[in-house]
């Protein structure tokens, strides 16, 4: 009788590992058979951001308007740049990038049609307020990315990513490949970086440090082979996990734990498939971000480049 009592302790301790996933860098492992790719909705979602709270906030490419976006109500207007004007001339404004603070504050660019590119804060309650101005005229280059951690300012472009404190100029940190960044809970620039010898290509993750100290953090992150078309995006989340994102020939979404273990989430032809990780697809996936809860939104084109989807990957 004690015999099958124990037996039957020991089915029970592997079905809760087995079903439940196991426990790991703080946190229970998602459970990869019940993980989904869905697609929220179809239209002008190209830059992405959550805020504290899980709310998500979308802008579109060019656009002028960004948008508090939610799965029951849909879009709903957040903010609007005003029309303004100098000198009788009417000055066309439009809106790049999205990022949010610790405290739920939304950050994004407006740029007019001199090139002009000004932050714009946009507090939870109060009036939105430029906070940094003209940040991008030394360089010329398109804005691709920006984010605020603690109190300073980054944004990245064509020449590197760059810190502004407050009251202070640009600061090249770092440079990159690729102009997309991420900065980790502990304010943590992550980035990557590119090297190619004898025919084969390689993805480094890498990160500086508030001290400005820089590292590698996993050497070969991903092999490229010898294609020379290829994109990374990146993303961090609550639990000090680094999301990325590779089109290469395909789509993989790699994660590396905070204890810089890389497994790899999944691998799909380039598709628009909603469904379970293994059967999903997606194609090139831009502006990865995490809610609190760990869950991963991403904006990805249609074929034309017309359209932007929104679409989620549930964990």
């Amino acid at each position: 009788m004690k015999q099958l009592l124990l037996f039957g302790v020991v089915l029970l301790m592997l079905s809760l590992f087995f079903f439940t996933g196991c426990k790991k860098d703080g946190f229970v492992a998602p459970k990869i058979k019940d993980s989904t790719v869905t697609t929220l909705a179809s239209g002008s979602y190209y830059y992405l951001t959550t805020d504290n709270n899980g709310n998500l906030y979308t802008l579109g490419y060019n656009a002028d308007t960004v948008y508090k976006f939610d799965a029951t109500s849909g879009k709903t207007r957040f903010y609007a740049l005003p029309v303004t004007t100098d000198h009788d001339t009417v000055v066309v404004n439009k809106l790049q990038c999205l990022a949010s603070d610790s405290s739920g504050n939304i950050y994004t660019l407006s740029v007019n049609n001199a090139g002009n590119a000004n932050v714009i804060e946009i507090p939870k309650s109060g009036s939105a307020s430029a906070v940094f101005n003209n940040i991008d005229a030394k360089n010329g280059s398109r804005i691709t990315n920006i984010a605020s951690s603690k109190g300073n300012f980054y944004f990245s472009d064509g020449t590197g990513i760059y810190e502004i404190a407050p009251g202070g100029t640009p600061v090249l940190l770092a440079t990159s490949f690729s102009s997309d960044f991420a900065i980790d809970a502990n304010g943590n620039v992550i980035y990557t970086t590119y090297t190619y010898a004898n025919n084969v290509g390689e993805i480094n993750l890498n990160q500086v440090t508030p001290q400005g100290i820089k590292s590698v953090l996993i050497a070969n992150l991903y092999n490229t082979g010898n294609s020379s078309v290829f994109g990374a995006d990146i993303t961090t989340d609550r639990y000090g996990n680094i999301y990325a994102g590779i089109t290469n020939n395909t789509f993989t979404l790699l994660k590396v734990s905070a204890a810089k273990k890389v497994s790899t989430i999944m691998t799909s032809v380039f598709g628009n498939v909603d469904g379970p990780l293994h059967s999903a697809e997606i194609g090139a996936a831009f502006n990865l971000v995490a809610d609190p809860t760990g869950n991963i939104y991403f904006s990805q084109y249609t074929a034309n480049n017309s359209v932007f989807s929104l679409r989620k990957i549930t964990f």
